[in-house]
């Protein structure tokens, strides 16, 4: 299971200019693969490794002075990203049912990467959402779109689509701090705490755990000491991806507005069950925010709708960043396609055999397609 891709990983850790790399003997792979067969690496190759598994996390999790959760990282297209890495996901729960577990799982393109791709992404959303705290969804064609659109980069290798989703990640998950949002203040609030508190909330509602992620700016390296930022033009470029529903700041629809209640009548407008900001840099604790606060931008029932972080530390070289999870209707534009296409293929009975023959049935398949219908719904009825 992947030991080319994880050899690649640690060796690259250990000749990277940062004075760190993986732990020896923390790593586990083996030769043979799941052949972009969902059933095949949850229900063959999960049973018989998840215990290896688990038992490096244990030993990781034993030495941390403190245990915020755990982060999982995997893909949504194939079968061992997918499969395994959803089967492994449940041993975690099951090994520390009080941690924290949120996922970053990495949609893949709607024109195919490979031909049951439609049946393993929604199993396995199917599956974490009913044991995972939050589940950050990021598409591989905005990931696509960032590089060559706004960092310049003609022909994305897969390090420049994980360089763009690593600092997405970064950019929220890094040490930050409390602030009201209106700002004026120069007082460092408590610590955000991971990932208790990004659950609390961000993730309150047990029917709302799919996250979608913001980050400004985005340019190439060489254009960042010819750039002059303020946080006004970043805070409104950023508001208006939350507004449209867009991952990218690319191509954006300036005419969306949400001044008034005609204007969220009239439109559709990205609404959000709740939503953590967080700037980086210069001011970062006096930006004003306030325009994050707007009440169209939200369910009418949200508690608490909006939280906001700062840092005063640049983050990737920038003098000012901010960045946005949320927990919002951005990943309706995911599930149908993905699903309507799902539904042609099991209507047909296409591939259905490969994963009858791993354990997965039809009333597997029906299951799964029901709880992929409860979430879009709950989602649409925000």
């Amino acid at each position: 299971m992947e030991p080319k891709v994880v050899d690649r990983a640690i060796m690259s850790a250990a000749h990277s200019a940062a004075n760190w790399c993986y732990p020896p003997n923390s790593s586990f792979s083996q030769q043979s693969g799941s052949g972009n067969n969902w059933a095949r690496g949850y229900n063959s190759y999960g049973p018989k490794f998840a215990s290896a598994v688990c038992e490096l996390v244990r030993r990781e999790a034993e030495q941390a002075d403190y245990l915020g959760g755990f982060l999982l990282l995997q893909s949504m297209a194939g079968g061992t990203g997918a499969g395994l890495g959803t089967y492994v996901a449940e041993a975690i729960r099951d090994t520390f049912p009080s941690s924290f577990l949120m996922n970053h799982c990495i949609w893949p393109y709607q024109s195919g990467e490979v031909i049951v791709q439609n049946y393993n992404s929604l199993l396995t959303l199917a599956h974490l959402a009913e044991i995972s705290d939050g589940i950050i969804l990021m598409e591989n064609s905005a990931l696509h779109t960032a590089c060559q659109r706004l960092l310049s980069i003609q022909r994305p290798s897969f390090n420049d689509l994980n360089g763009v989703a690593a600092r997405s990640i970064a950019s929220s998950l890094l040490p930050s701090y409390y602030r009201p949002a209106a700002g004026g203040t120069s007082q460092q609030g408590k610590q955000v705490t991971l990932f208790g508190d990004i659950v609390e909330k961000v993730c309150c509602h047990p029917a709302y755990r799919l996250l979608s992620l913001r980050a400004l700016p985005r340019m190439p390296p060489a254009s960042l000491d010819f750039t002059t930022f303020t946080w006004p033009a970043i805070l409104r470029r950023l508001r208006q991806m939350q507004i449209t529903g867009s991952v990218v700041e690319e191509g954006l629809q300036w005419n969306m507005k949400v001044n008034s209640s005609d204007d969220i009548r009239s439109q559709h407008i990205n609404r959000s069950l709740a939503a953590m900001l967080t700037l980086r840099g210069q001011g970062s604790r006096q930006a004003d925010v306030s325009m994050f606060s707007h009440a169209g931008l939200y369910t009418p029932w949200a508690v608490q709708p909006l939280t906001v972080a700062s840092a005063a530390d640049r983050f990737a070289k920038c003098e000012m960043s901010a960045s946005l999870l949320s927990n919002d209707q951005t990943c309706m534009g995911l599930i149908r396609p993905m699903q309507d296409k799902a539904y042609k293929m099991y209507n047909a009975g296409a591939y259905l055999h490969q994963y009858k023959q791993f354990g997965i049935d039809k009333q597997d398949f029906d299951s799964c397609f029901a709880r992929i219908e409860d979430t879009y719904s709950s989602y649409q009825a925000l």
